[in-house]
């Protein structure tokens, strides 16, 4: 154990923080179909490929390392589990159906949600190694809602990049019509 306290109130505030994916993705839903989600900037990746790895982190990586520590009394080693990046891969099929991924993203984050909510408030305080450095369960947990919390900024930010896109050819084409109407007049 460490010498950090965790508290009942920084505990809540890490089961609001887990929670707002779920929101989220069921936000997202109704939104989704309005912009152009597999399309995939020069720098990095679509909205769809961004979801498939916020879940992909959630099932390969954080909630197994999570459960460990609880459950095993040996201590865990972050370096025992291969880091969600290198084992991500881009699942066309699951890009293609992007309202069953939200819906999968959404009930995997109640998972998660539900195992930080059974932990008693003594276990967040497990000491996780990461090579020779040690954080508590909760500190590890956080490295999740930051990593959340990240690429949810990443798919924001790429959204309103869409929108504005959309506005800028919406005003060039009213422009074009208002000439078009404007040209045989002058001729």
């Amino acid at each position: 154990m460490t010498d950090r306290e965790i508290t009942q109130e920084q505990l809540d505030t890490l089961v609001e923080d887990a929670a707002y994916l779920e929101d989220e993705a069921e936000a997202l839903k109704y939104v989704i179909e309005n912009v152009p989600y597999t399309e995939t900037p020069p720098d990095g990746k679509s909205i769809a490929e961004m979801l498939l790895l916020i879940d992909h982190a959630q099932l390969s990586y954080y909630r197994p390392i999570l459960e460990q520590a609880f459950k095993n009394p040996r201590p865990t080693r972050l370096g025992d589990f291969e880091h969600f990046r290198e084992t991500f891969e881009v699942d066309q099929e699951k890009l293609d159906d992007i309202q069953k991924l939200l819906s999968k993203l959404a009930k995997h984050r109640a998972g998660v949600v539900n195992v930080i909510k059974n932990i008693p408030l003594i276990d967040w305080e497990i000491v996780i190694y990461d090579d020779n450095k040690e954080i508590t369960l909760y500190d590890f947990m956080q490295q999740m809602i930051r990593f959340d919390r990240s690429m949810l900024k990443q798919i924001a930010d790429l959204v309103m990049v869409f929108e504005q896109e959309k506005q800028t050819r919406r005003e060039i084409e009213q422009k074009q019509a208002a000439r078009s109407r404007q040209e045989p007049e002058n001729s």
